[in-house]
């Protein structure tokens, strides 16, 4: 019976024992991560399987009005499959993934782990969905230099950097709750703009205090004016959070972020500068595209018609007009309905 593929594992040590021997992972894979998510939301819990020993899966359940959902990773552009094994024969293990999983399932696939499907260009067409959401990979960046880099960006991107580099902002890595505080304030103000709720504070505390990450802020005349929040991971530099003060959009302090970070790590030990998930049609394409990036599209497994609730919710219409603290306050109840 397919009920026998796979087995779950309730023992955290000993997963936490076959994470380390995945063969690729994200910063979103850890068992800190999941603890973290857990303790700050109540209505999601982690479960863990492991597929014919030819990988393991994370999943959290979600209730939603009464309703199951159960995804892979939530928060993050990429879920996805763990391999343990250097090939993995797609068709079956979705047939399996189904059988086992009915309720609701969803699964965003990292571009990596497609290099551990069998006849992945087959599996792409055939066992996956595009989920209209696309990530921008700088490819060789071990194997380039900052001169390469440059040359490949867009004429009117070298010229918005000329320009950042020009307007007296300093960059330091934020290592203080204070300046976190004002990127996260900054971050608000973006979220109350998209109408979308926001991750609570404590995400941006999780990510100060991890060694696998760094948060990069911009100041022009002492203040927190733009910020990022970057991801280290499997050779991997993950852009994968920002806000910036719209009063100073002209000074372009995300640019001078971003080729601030290209400088400090090209041609060392990371192989993609990814510039992370972005919704396909949205003026952020454009902007990721001009830095000589390639785009994948983020696939997805899933055997539900996803509904984005949050997104037709009356709610959002007023979203725009509340307080900030007022959005910091109910965002955590709000985030079931956007994973």
């Amino acid at each position: 019976m397919n009920i026998k593929k796979f087995k779950q594992i309730k023992n955290r040590d000993e997963w936490r024992k076959k994470i380390d021997n995945a063969l690729f992972k994200t910063f979103f894979h850890s068992l800190e991560w999941e603890e973290f998510l857990e303790k700050n939301f109540k209505w999601l819990k982690f479960e863990h399987y492991i597929y014919q020993n030819q990988a393991i899966l994370s999943l959290a359940r979600v209730k939603i009005k009464g309703k199951e959902k159960i995804v892979s990773h939530p928060f993050c552009e990429y879920g996805g499959i763990l391999p343990l094994v250097k090939k993995i024969e797609i068709e079956q293990l979705k047939h399996d993934l189904f059988f086992q999983f009915k309720n609701s399932l969803k699964i965003s696939f990292h571009p990596e782990f497609l290099n551990y499907f069998e006849n992945e260009e087959v599996a792409v067409l055939s066992s996956f969905k595009e989920s209209k959401i696309n990530t921008y990979f700088i490819e060789g960046f071990d194997e380039k230099t900052k001169e390469e880099i440059w040359a490949g960006f867009r004429k009117t991107l070298r010229h918005s950097m000329r320009k950042a580099q020009t307007q007296n902002l300093s960059i330091k890595k934020c290592d203080n709750k204070k300046d976190l505080r004002s990127f996260y304030n900054l971050y608000l103000k973006n979220a109350k703009k998209h109408k979308i709720p926001a991750y609570p504070f404590s995400f941006f505390v999780y990510f100060l205090n991890s060694s696998d990450t760094e948060i990069i802020l911009v100041k022009y005349k002492n203040k927190v004016i733009a910020g990022s929040v970057f991801l280290f991971y499997n050779k991997f530099i993950h852009y994968f959070l920002n806000a910036s003060d719209i009063d100073y959009k002209s000074l372009y302090p995300n640019h001078l972020i971003l080729w601030e970070q290209i400088q400090n790590y090209v041609g060392k030990d990371y192989k993609v500068f990814d510039f992370g998930g972005t919704r396909v049609g949205s003026s952020l394409e454009v902007f990721k595209q001009g830095w000589g990036t390639k785009e994948y599209p983020i696939f997805e497994m899933s055997n539900h018609k996803s509904k984005n609730n949050l997104r037709n919710s009356k709610l959002r219409k007023i979203f725009g007009i509340l307080p900030c603290f007022v959005i910091e306050k109910i965002s955590p109840y709000l985030l079931k309905y956007k994973v």
